[in-house]
């Protein structure tokens, strides 16, 4: 009996000393199994978006969102990271309509958040490269990322040349006397730049200005 007593006295201590270094043998697995996964897209990192709020330097004001989705996956060390279709959202920065004397507006993009396929959201940061289709515009992307439309069309321009000359060949003056008329002046400030605008549905590029770190899914079996 007594010996019965002392194996299970020695048997409850085996179990309650093992207890510790399982669970820290579960405890470093897991560690392992999360570090697996984590990985880190590098800054300069490209994406290809689809837009899905429409843009307009006239009308869009600074804060705005901006929705788009992911076209391309995104790939880390021969692993598909970001699938294709996920959220990358950002809002507009600054932003100026266009002016007269042919000034074009423009707007710049902040691309701030990326949501995972678990619905996790990644604060990013990144800002437009370029755009690779737009119907119905056709913009410019400056290197620091902001949206541009273009000065006054070559169709105005030309007006801008055509109208003084002329008010001078009816007057029977040069260009440049006639051009010092006030209306005609007055006619070519009227002139206004084209707004920086994209549709939604444009094809647009995003650069990632900073590390990001992210845990992707455990890959299922095939």
């Amino acid at each position: 009996m007594k010996q019965k007593f002392a194996f299970a006295v020695m048997l409850c201590l085996l179990c309650g000393g093992m207890a510790p270094l399982l669970r820290a043998q579960d405890t470093t697995a897991q560690d392992q199994a999360n570090a697996v996964n984590e990985y880190t897209i590098p800054e300069g990192t490209e994406f290809k978006l689809q837009l899905h709020t429409a843009l307009n330097s006239k009308t869009s004001k600074a804060g705005d969102r901006v929705m788009t989705t992911l076209i391309d996956p995104v790939a880390v060390e021969d692993r598909e990271v970001l699938p294709k279709g996920i959220r990358i959202d950002g809002h507009i920065g600054e932003v100026k309509a266009a002016g007269r004397r042919g000034k074009g507006g423009y707007l710049t993009i902040v691309f701030d958040t990326l949501e995972m396929p678990n619905g996790e959201k990644v604060t990013i940061l990144g800002s437009l490269t370029e755009v690779f289709s737009s119907e119905g515009s056709d913009p410019n992307v400056g290197p620091e990322g902001d949206l541009k439309g273009h000065g006054a069309s070559k169709k105005k321009q030309a007006a801008m040349v055509l109208v003084p000359s002329a008010a001078g060949a009816a007057a029977g003056v040069g260009p440049g006397i006639a051009a010092a008329a006030g209306g005609v002046v007055m006619a070519l400030l009227l002139f206004h730049g084209q707004q920086a605008a994209l549709p939604a549905g444009a094809l647009i590029g995003m650069r990632l200005d900073q590390d990001v770190t992210i845990t992707a899914p455990v890959p299922s079996d095939k």
